[in-house]
């Protein structure tokens, strides 16, 4: 009977020890870094690759992976020449004109500054991502936002658990860059916009890029890639790595926020503070929510069981958003996880 238990022991160890070298010899990076140094050469060895993004979190370095399957040897050629084989006009550096665009200092504001109908919580076939969202009355825009009242800020632009970078009291947030441009409002439940009972003008939305400002003026191989892509920070395999992953997220800026106002904002609130609907940006639904969660629920609605008989339109089975525009809306909403929070 002992001979037997240990056999079957036996047996079991050997199968776990082969499934462990099995696993070894199959990563998912090793042909991935082969392929790279057959094209580009180099003297890094193959294996995992760990970068150290320069702005702490929490008094803390992070590590990042990202560059074992992407730059494995960005320490070693540097921002400019990794953003080079990157592709894609990938910046190298998060310079003025990167920052000025797309960092937290900065309002979203909508190009052209031409008015449209209030956005409706019906889905609307003719939806597009290129309709400007209302912008009812006449009051010019203010150059900078004014503060909501009750509304909660975009979560990326907490940084209070970013170190490394400039520690100096947050300027006061940019105004539209474009003279023809026009912010986005606040709007009320039913989509109207919310004026400040004492000047009359609308209230403009903190709406805002999503790069801290402590990252600004560093080189990608000082900032790392999920200050930008989100993901996650420590896995080695494509699909744990590529989870919650913004694969291009200034195209996602740039149409986003109007995509968002026109069909979301509505119910969610413009900021994603909620209100007829759950909130979005909320820092713990983000954590626990995968990507594909958000997506369901934008795709199906109220016809599938996460939100079975509430309000929630079924824009994808309506066809009333395409599925490249629910995958936008789903990045967008990944885009206000809080950094300090990422995986």
């Amino acid at each position: 009977m002992l001979g037997r238990a240990f056999l079957l022991a036996s047996a079991a160890f050997l199968g776990l020890l082969a499934f462990a070298f099995w696993r070894d010899a199959n990563r998912d990076y090793i042909p991935v870094q082969q392929k790279y140094l057959a094209k580009y050469g180099g003297t890094f060895a193959i294996g995992i690759q760990q970068l150290f993004p320069k702005v702490q979190v929490n008094g803390n370095f992070q590590v990042e992976r990202c560059i074992t399957c992407h730059v494995p040897d960005i320490t070693k050629i540097g921002p400019q020449q990794a953003a080079q084989r990157l592709g894609g006009g990938h910046p190298s550096v998060i310079d003025d004109a990167v920052f000025a665009k797309y960092g937290q200092d900065t309002l979203i504001c909508r190009t052209g500054g031409t008015a449209a109908a209030s956005p409706s919580a019906s889905p609307s076939a003719g939806a597009s991502p290129s309709a400007s969202p209302s912008a009812s009355g006449s009051a010019s825009p203010p150059t900078a936002p004014a503060k909501p009242g009750g509304g909660v800020p975009n979560p990326r632009t907490q940084t209070g658990a970013l170190t490394g970078g400039s520690t100096a009291a947050a300027p006061a947030l940019i105004g539209c860059q474009d003279p023809n441009a026009t912010p986005f409002y606040l709007l009320d439940a039913n989509g109207h916009q919310v004026s400040d009972p004492q000047t009359g003008k609308p209230l403009v939305a903190s709406l805002t890029g999503f790069i801290p400002r402590q990252f600004k003026g560093l080189g990608i191989d000082e900032s790392g890639c999920i200050i930008c892509h989100n993901g996650n920070r420590q896995a080695t395999d494509q699909a744990g790595a590529h989870q919650n992953l913004v694969a291009n997220p200034f195209a996602v800026y740039n149409t986003a926020p109007t995509l968002f106002e026109q069909n979301c904002a509505v119910c969610h609130g413009s900021l994603g503070e909620g209100g007829k609907g759950p909130p979005l940006n909320d820092q713990d639904r983000l954590g626990f929510f995968n990507d594909d969660y958000y997506q369901r629920c934008i795709f199906l609605g109220n016809k599938g069981s996460e939100h079975l008989s509430t309000i929630m339109p079924a824009w994808g089975l309506t066809h009333a958003l395409s599925n490249d525009r629910i995958n936008t809306l789903v990045h967008w909403i990944r885009l206000w996880q809080d950094y300090a929070r990422l995986p």
